[in-house]
């Protein structure tokens, strides 16, 4: 599926006192099977912008495109399905007495016969390397268990993109990391991953293109050496300490991820 926005604008409370434009031409692309790092400052749009992907917030000017067909003519229900969207902390609404009952609610409002739901239960706890946790109450679980219970609920849809604003907020550090490897997981198993994120250095690990926005505009976008190495001050500290020696060492070239960035520096001190 290819999700695209094209000259999206947004603005709140328009016509009052408060209006605020939060989001002015914004145009971007979320391609089959690819991580997209949206960044940037706090009001500079991120989660206004992911609310338009499946029409959350209809835009005030422009137009959102599912596979080149206007996403105002789907069924929202339909386009919610094939683009589903984690909130930040979205454990604060899981509310059934077990995890597998939480995870089988969104399936069952599909209409889908009980074998089909349990299989989609089954598949989504297992992705997530979630499966022990299916006959547990929700609230009994970990910080990490209970984000990890109801993204599957979102995965039980079958999105074909998956969208997950701030998905490693208030995680331990080893969390963390288990939840970015599964994000690696999700796009090799065919599903597009729209990453929110203010922590650059987890973006830099994941995602294939970066989105930057600044003021409700995208500043920069491309893939995360593209956008990270314009301005290194506003990058990873892997782009940061490449940057400090690409004028008198060219040949470190410009990697981003941390494995890349420490074969280059091995790769300096064995010249």
């Amino acid at each position: 599926m290819r999700l695209e926005l094209r000259d999206v604008r947004y603005v709140y409370a328009p016509g009052t006192p408060f209006e605020v434009e939060a989001l002015r031409g914004v145009s971007l692309v979320v391609e089959p099977g690819e991580v997209l790092g949206i960044v940037g400052g706090t009001g500079s749009g991120k989660s206004t912008l992911v609310q338009h992907m499946n029409l959350l917030l209809t835009p005030t000017g422009g137009e959102v495109l599912v596979d080149g067909v206007d996403a105002t003519t789907l069924k929202k229900s339909e386009l919610r399905r094939r683009v589903g969207l984690v909130f930040q902390f979205p454990e604060s609404a899981l509310f059934a007495p077990t995890v597998e009952e939480d995870v089988a609610f969104a399936p069952r409002q599909l209409g889908l016969d009980e074998e089909e739901v349990q299989e989609r239960v089954l598949e989504s706890l297992r992705a997530l390397e979630a499966g022990e946790l299916a006959a547990r109450s929700p609230f009994a679980l970990s910080g990490g268990e209970k984000r990890r219970a109801a993204i599957a609920g979102v995965l039980a849809m079958k999105p074909e993109v998956l969208v997950l604003d701030e998905p490693t907020a208030g995680l331990d550090p080893a969390t963390r990391e288990d939840l970015l490897a599964l994000i690696l997981g999700l796009r090799n198993a065919g599903i597009s991953v729209v990453l929110v994120s203010h922590d650059l250095d987890e973006v830099a690990e994941v995602a294939d293109r970066v989105c930057a926005l600044q003021e409700g505009r995208v500043r920069a976008i491309g893939t995360p050496a593209e956008v990270f190495y314009r301005e290194p001050a506003q990058a990873p500290a892997t782009v940061r300490v490449a940057s400090l020696l690409r004028e008198s060492k060219p040949e470190i070239g410009a990697p981003v991820r941390f494995a890349e960035t420490l074969d280059a520096l091995r790769a300096l001190q064995g010249a």
